[in-house]
Order: structure tokens, then C-alpha cells, then sequence
């Protein structure tokens, strides 16, 4: 049985509380059945009370319909403010939302992020999805850079967009000119003859400047 302690809390309005025992009958806990709508119910009211932890519980429960409706908006809305306050558990799920465009519109570049996060804190699985979404990145780069002409050294704020020569091309393919978030905000990034990082405003090869594009832009 749930302590008598606990649910006296919960009852009481403890949203600390109120939260261990929706994991009590999310997971089976202390002697009592899975109930994933009594779980809804007590994530509910911690919920109300502002508790991140029964936000996220909630937001992955909106994903996957267990004692709720599967409704992707609600669980965008909980997994994002449970993310913003650096929950890893949420930024995993919400990096999948982004990844495959459920409740968001699709950006592989905000999934990507989220898990590197996520991993950075030791979330289990969190490290082998950043690759294989990173992979697909990759990937598709490279196939937009061969179909772009060698004009003009072109970036966006998340991603290499066209080279301006094949010496470029080349380092872009090979990630070794890079955009990168840093404290002055995105920036090219290449390598100096000591292998430390460079930003970038012209291409070192041919001389081009680097131009500054919507990562949406058409070619």
C-alpha cells in the first residue's frame, strides 16, 4: 500500500506528494496496481501546483495515450516547460517530438541538440540517439552541397549551406568547417595550422566572405 503518510500529503495538497503517488500506480509501486488514468489524475493535480517532474510525467503520458487522450499539443506544451528547466527526461522525449515532427513542426537540428543535452547529463539512451540523429544530418548536408553550385560561401544559423569552391566543399563534406553555436552567437568554425578552432569570415582557400542566409533559403 501507498503510505499512509504519503497520501495523507497528497490529499492534503502537496504536489511533491501528489507526484510520488502518480508514480506509485504509473509504475506499480508500494503494493498497488498499474492504474495509468489514477496516475493521470494525481500527476493532474501536482500539475496545477506548478511540479515540472508531473509535467513531464504527463507530457509523455499525452504521447502515448496511457490513461489519457494522445494529444500531441498538450504534450509539446509540458515537455517543453519541463525541458526549458533542463529535465532530461523531457528533453529526450521532446527531441523525438522534433525529430519526427509530432505536436512541432520537424527540426532535426533542435532533436539533435536536446539529446546532446540530454546525454550530457548521463540520460540512458540519450548519447545513441544524438548520433543517429546527427547521422542523418550528416547525410542530408552532404547531399544538399553536391546540389548546389561552387559560387558563394553561404551558412545559416545551424548548418553549412554552399561552398564557394572545391577546397571548401571538401572541408564541408569533411566537418572540418563547421557552424557552431558560441557565446557571440552562430559562427563558422574552421581549423588553424595548429588544428585549434577558427572563426571564419572568407573562405581561407579562395577568398570568398562568408554570407549569412535563412537556413530555409531556396536554391
Amino acid at each position: 500500500m501507498i503510505p499512509e503518510s504519503m497520501m495523507r500529503l497528497a490529499e492534503e495538497g502537496d504536489a511533491e506528494a501528489q507526484y510520488k503517488v502518480g508514480i506509485a500506480y504509473c509504475l506499480g509501486h508500494d503494493g498497488v496496481a498499474v492504474d495509468y488514468g489514477e496516475a493521470a489524475a494525481w500527476f493532474r493535480k501536482a500539475v496545477d501546483l506548478g511540479f515540472l517532474p508531473a509535467k513531464r510525467e504527463l507530457g509523455i503520458m499525452h504521447l502515448t495515450g496511457d490513461g489519457v487522450e494522445v494529444d500531441a499539443a498538450k504534450a509539446y506544451a509540458y515537455l517543453s516547460e519541463a525541458a526549458k528547466a533542463m529535465d532530461p527526461n523531457a528533453m529526450y522525449h521532446l527531441a523525438l517530438m522534433y525529430e519526427q515532427g509530432v505536436g512541432v513542426e520537424a527540426d532535426l537540428y533542435e532533436a539533435v541538440k536536446l539529446l546532446a543535452y540530454a546525454a550530457g547529463v548521463g540520460y540512458p539512451g540519450a548519447e545513441e540517439e544524438a548520433e543517429r540523429v546527427n547521422d542523418i544530418i550528416t547525410m542530408e548536408r552532404v547531399k544538399a552541397l553536391k546540389s548546389r553550385p561552387l559560387l558563394n560561401l553561404e551558412v545559416s544559423e545551424v548548418d553549412v549551406m554552399a561552398a564557394c569552391c572545391q577546397p571548401m566543399f571538401d572541408d564541408m563534406v569533411n566537418e572540418t568547417v563547421v557552424v557552431m553555436d558560441t557565446f557571440a552567437g552562430p559562427q563558422l568554425i574552421g581549423e588553424d595550422e595548429d588544428g585549434n578552432d577558427l572563426t571564419l569570415t572568407e573562405c581561407p582557400h579562395c577568398g570568398k566572405p562568408v554570407r549569412w542566409v535563412p537556413r530555409d533559403k531556396r536554391y
